[in-house]
């Protein structure tokens, strides 16, 4: 009843906060619960560029604590705790872990239960106990279930809020397009009497089509008879109509229309004519209709699963995601089964047994083999227990919902940051990371690294002479020489420009790494044909190695740095390693 009065008023159709303030009235008056009638409830909030928790409502924590506590910071006190490690807090007394104490205060324990989303923090609840008070398994499951009601009612809350918005930019931009309305009058048969110029501009009819017409003219079928009854009489018993309509152009086109139509009435209250205001809609309703599109492609599935009935119900969403005929299979446990990739199926079964042992949330994302098409996709699944008193799960209600698009997304974004997109190259980022890894494991193996800083030589003369087309062509030939030349465990990047970086891991000795960058220089210094321009340009190299020159990241990169230098200096084309001299 408790969980059923919670999801009840997270329903209603009121704010955050005063949701928040009647759940906690719930669950303060559960005496069961053996709570003191003083309790508050923290939402996670940016101050600056930390997270800190905000008291949104309370109950009888009095002037001190409302006042000390109104914003915690991550990490202080219980309630910082908990908001840190996410796990549920009891204190039977106050010990060191309360940091915020005043001269006078009671003693009293606490419960403190984070409020979680997936990984991420929404909140906190806290409640006082009784001094001494013991921690009770019963009293901290509830609570906990408790709080993933709060969760999932406060992520509604954030998708409305997100919603509300959404509906107020496209309302905003009607606005400003919709200068003028769409007004006509009828006479009380619903002939038109008179029509407002932008009434023919989006009709297509002239004045002098109009006039003397029904609105049956515009009718486009899309509306029942049922709903044109309503609407007639609504307005021929002197009531305001309000609706959304569907009309046909005289070309054949479609157009939507927010209409309020405005009985006129005679002194014996009949109507004797009406006025139809009218704002054309129809890019709104498609925006709604390419969002409705997008959701269809990407839809969520739902399931409920009674454990006491044995009773397992799919939506037709979840039938699409795993590419079932609902009139084939029915909806089971071992159907979904199934359907999970063999590789994560083990990972599945321990995510779900742990949230049915009450060890974590059931908060995944895995890959599915769809059974119309053999076709590999990820699923992002959360789900829900209904326990009874003894904390056996009766009941669990769960969404399935297709990320396939996400993770690919996830994947091109990740393939950016890594990568060089002219070149196809490794970019700085993931020079550096592979080359604190590649210096990990030469230490551990007793191996060498040699470190190669490559300079194009005339470069900017090539783009001011040709243009950046064929430098950009170029640059791509230079990193085909690089890897031809290299090997498939070495690392080649581009720095930016025209520098590039090639690591040679575990060379046989110094002269087999000499002999590559020979190798490049002689096939850079050749004519590269290009678009019917013959390029000739040349390269330097410097050369450290680790360890003899260093074992740390950037003195090897600064001394590759003097020893290319040392190359250009002496007349470019060349390849030089470092010594101390160059120091």
């Amino acid at each position: 009843k408790a969980f059923n009065e919670l999801f009840r008023i997270a329903a209603l159709p009121i704010t955050l906060e005063e949701m928040l303030d009647k759940c906690l009235d719930t669950m303060l008056s559960l005496s069961w619960l053996s709570l003191l009638k003083k309790a508050g409830i923290f939402l996670t909030s940016s101050e600056g560029e930390k997270q800190v928790l905000r008291l949104i409502v309370s109950r009888n924590l009095g002037q001190h604590i409302s006042s000390h506590c109104a914003i915690v910071n991550f990490g202080h006190c219980l309630c910082g705790q908990a908001a840190v490690t996410q796990k549920p807090i009891h204190a039977s007394c106050i010990d060191e872990r309360h940091e915020t104490t005043y001269e006078g205060i009671q003693e009293y324990g606490h419960y403190v239960v984070p409020i979680k989303s997936g990984e991420h923090i929404l909140g906190v609840l806290v409640f006082y106990l009784p001094h001494g008070t013991k921690q009770d398994e019963e009293h901290l499951d509830f609570l906990l279930r408790a709080a993933a009601i709060l969760s999932l009612a406060i992520e509604l809350r954030k998708k409305e809020r997100e919603l509300a918005q959404v509906n107020k930019e496209l309302s905003f931009q009607k606005y400003t397009l919709d200068k003028h309305a769409i007004v006509s009058i009828a006479d009380v048969k619903g002939d038109i009497i008179y029509a407002n110029e932008k009434f023919c501009e989006i009709s297509g009819y002239t004045e002098e089509e109009l006039l003397g017409q029904n609105h049956r003219i515009l009718k486009s079928g899309e509306h029942s008879a049922g709903f044109f009854t309503h609407m007639w009489r609504t307005i021929a018993k002197g009531s305001v109509w309000h609706g959304e309509i569907k009309n046909k152009c005289k070309d054949g086109r479609f157009y939507w229309v927010n209409a309020t139509i405005v009985p006129f009435l005679k002194d014996n209250g009949k109507p004797f004519q009406y006025v139809a205001i009218r704002t054309d809609i129809t890019e709104r309703k498609n925006i709604e209709s390419a969002l409705k599109q997008a959701q269809s492609v990407a839809k969520i599935g739902s399931w409920s699963l009674d454990l006491i009935n044995d009773h397992l119900m799919w939506s037709d969403e979840i039938y699409t995601i795993f590419g079932i005929n609902p009139l084939q299979f029915g909806a089971s446990f071992t159907a979904f089964l199934d359907t999970i990739h063999p590789d994560d199926l083990d990972y599945v079964k321990e995510q779900y047994q742990d949230s049915i042992d009450g060890k974590s949330s059931y908060d995944i994302e895995h890959r599915i083999i769809r059974k119309d098409s053999g076709e590999i996709r990820w699923v992002h699944e959360r789900c829900i227990h209904q326990r009874n008193d003894s904390g056996k799960v009766i009941h669990s209600d769960g969404t399935v919902q297709d990320i396939t698009e996400r993770k690919l997304v996830q994947e091109q974004i990740k393939h950016l940051a890594m990568f060089d997109q002219l070149t196809g190259l490794a970019n700085r980022n993931q020079f550096h990371q592979r080359f604190d890894y590649a210096m990990k494991l030469a230490s551990r193996e007793q191996m060498k690294l040699a470190l190669m800083l490559l300079d194009l030589d005339d470069f900017k003369l090539v783009n001011d002479s040709y243009g950046h087309q064929i430098g950009d062509v170029l640059l791509q030939t230079v990193a085909l020489v690089f890897k031809k030349y290299s090997r498939v465990t070495d690392l080649i990047a581009r720095l930016g420009g025209d520098e590039f970086v090639i690591l040679l891991v575990n060379p046989d000795n110094q002269y087999s790494a000499e002999k590559i960058a020979h190798r490049i220089i002689q096939e850079i210094k050749k004519t590269i044909t290009i678009k019917g321009h013959e390029i000739r340009i040349g390269i330097s190299i410097g050369i450290s190695i680790f360890p003899d020159d260093g074992n740390e990241k950037d003195v090897l990169i600064h001394k590759a740095d003097l020893a290319l230098y040392e190359s250009k200096r002496q007349g470019r084309n060349l390849c030089h390693f470092y010594t101390p001299e160059l120091s």
